[in-house]
């Protein structure tokens, strides 16, 4: 009896550290292609030989025939358990796979709020990509500012509790029009707490009305960056829609979150051009992209690592912070190359790896 009673604390003990960390593990590096064979199979996209891939949608007809391959990469991220964690205190978890604490993970997010934020990082990166892609090909692109898009709602706020969601569209707030996050911070900046306001909010295509009791800010409001009189309760990014020449979108299926920007881009550029940007090479790539070109950093490299050289790839393009993470688990023949912008990644293709760059303006 007294042996149970002691592993029954033991494994209350590791749930409740446990619950202070998410584990990291290698996911897949899927194909990028614009193939009509890439098609949902059990809610993941996959080719008729069973591998996973990425559909690239172009309108027909635009799209290039591809020598090589491009991928993008992901992580599988859960919340590490009991076994998770005395495993990793053992030493026993292995180097392709790591706990991530929460902290680190989601600074300041609910965790109820994650899934929503990677969805709306993976449409940001697909947009993102277009957009950088569309400017090495000679495109000068213009974006029309919507609103103001819900990324976090904090429990307990005033906007928990009337009914804002994440991924909410704030267009106006008591008939002013909101065209920005800026918008509305000026907009809230001179009411006081107790002043109730009617959003205008968009989601999935219906409108709403909702009202909010605005609340005081609260220390912890302050350390999430609040100011002004009153809190709402929530951080907004501004919600811009770029204007490209034609539409060009990437379907991950249910992949999120905002590494894959620079792979989609080299994906969208490599179809749109001639097809030949890599010199036929297997090239996979990990990173954040803006549409300046500017490749930015991502987690769980050393994972992503694993993955790439599980499906085959040649070359690895990781962001230059992260090098020495993808550096310490390549295996075998896998070329990790460290870059900062897409116009160094486009160089690098084309000088050492044989890749087709005529025709783009890399600034």
């Amino acid at each position: 009896m007294a042996v149970a009673v002691v592993a029954g604390a033991l494994g209350g003990w590791a749930t409740h550290q446990a619950n202070g960390y998410f584990l990291f593990s290698p996911g897949t590096a899927p194909l990028i292609t614009a193939s009509a064979a890439c098609k949902d199979v059990g809610g993941q996209l996959s080719l008729p030989n069973g591998s996973p891939c990425v559909h690239l949608v172009v309108p027909q007809g635009r799209a290039r025939a591809v020598a090589g391959g491009l991928y993008m990469v992901d992580v599988e991220v859960g919340q590490a358990n009991a076994l998770d964690w005395l495993t990793y205190q053992f030493g026993l978890l292995g180097s392709d796979r790591e706990l991530v604490p929460v902290s680190e993970y989601a600074p300041g997010t609910p965790v109820s709020e994650l899934g929503c934020q990677d969805t709306q990082q993976m449409v940001s990166a697909d947009q993102d990509a277009a957009q950088a892609a569309f400017k090495v090909l000679g495109y000068r692109i213009n974006e029309s500012a919507l609103g103001a898009q819900v990324v976090t709602v904090y429990p307990g706020t005033a906007a928990w509790d009337a009914g804002v969601k994440c991924n909410d569209l704030i267009t106006a707030l008591d008939g002013h029009p909101v065209r920005s996050s800026e918008a509305l911070t000026r907009l809230l900046a001179p009411l006081s707490p107790g002043t109730v306001v009617h959003l205008t909010v968009s989601s999935g295509g219906r409108s709403r009305r909702v009202s909010v009791k605005l609340g005081p800010v609260t220390a912890s409001a302050r350390a999430r960056g609040a100011s002004g009189k009153a809190y709402m309760g929530v951080m907004v990014q501004t919600w811009a829609v770029p204007k490209l020449p034609f539409p060009v979108s990437v379907n991950a299926g249910p992949i999120g979150g905002p590494s894959a920007g620079l792979a989609f881009c080299l994906a969208i550029l490599d179809a749109l051009s001639n097809g030949k940007l890599t010199g036929g090479h297997r090239v996979a790539a990990t990173g954040t992209i803006d549409p300046q070109g500017n490749v930015g950093d991502v987690g769980g490299v050393r994972e992503k690592t694993v993955a790439v050289e599980k499906a085959g790839a040649q070359v690895f393009f990781v962001p230059r912070d992260e090098y020495g993470d993808a550096r310490s688990q390549a295996r075998g023949g896998l070329a990790v190359v460290p870059v900062t912008t897409l116009g160094q990644v486009l160089r690098i293709l084309h000088q050492r790896y044989g890749g087709d760059i005529s025709g783009l303006r890399l600034g």
